[in-house]
């Protein structure tokens, strides 16, 4: 995958990513148990539950910066993407709150382009300006808090991812 192809998907992909992987079961847990399974922890917290609909609203942009199709409607998506990220930073717990804060800033910098750009994910890259921003270390260390916070308290495990 090349650089701006690289830069697109990823910078697309802020919120999306870590719960992709932290909320799924495997192949071999579905062969060993046939059952419906039961949840056996407490209700995801309103957070989590928050951060998993930001997840679902952001996945067709992921997929259309990977090469996928465009969603049906662009603006419908962009629109329901800043809604649950708005939802996420207002259910955001305090001690992570200035890092979703960040997150869904750079997320909706990155909406602004796509709609200017009629949906081109490849113009977040060519706008060195913004690449810069969303490279700074404000940014990438506020989304990899946001993503460990995620990890750690938003899982299967615990009932809540």
């Amino acid at each position: 995958m090349g650089l701006v192809s690289r830069i697109s998907a990823a910078a697309v992909a802020v919120l999306g990513t870590s719960l992709l992987v932290a909320c799924g079961g495997s192949v071999a847990d579905a062969d060993s148990d046939r059952r419906v399974p039961t949840p056996t922890g407490p209700p995801p917290s309103p957070f989590c539950t928050a951060a998993r609909a930001n997840t679902e609203a952001i996945r067709p942009l992921n997929a259309m910066a990977s090469g996928g199709a465009r969603p049906e409607s662009l603006t419908g998506t962009v629109d329901e993407v800043r809604r649950t990220g708005a939802e996420l930073l207002r259910l955001a717990p305090d001690d992570i709150r200035t890092d979703v804060e960040r997150t869904v800033q750079a997320v909706n910098l990155q909406l602004d382009v796509l709609v200017a750009n009629n949906g081109d994910a490849t113009a977040i890259a060519r706008d060195p300006d913004l690449v810069a921003r969303l490279s700074s270390p404000e940014l990438t260390e506020a989304g990899e808090r946001y993503r460990t916070y995620v990890n750690r308290n938003c899982t299967g495990s615990r009932g809540t991812g």
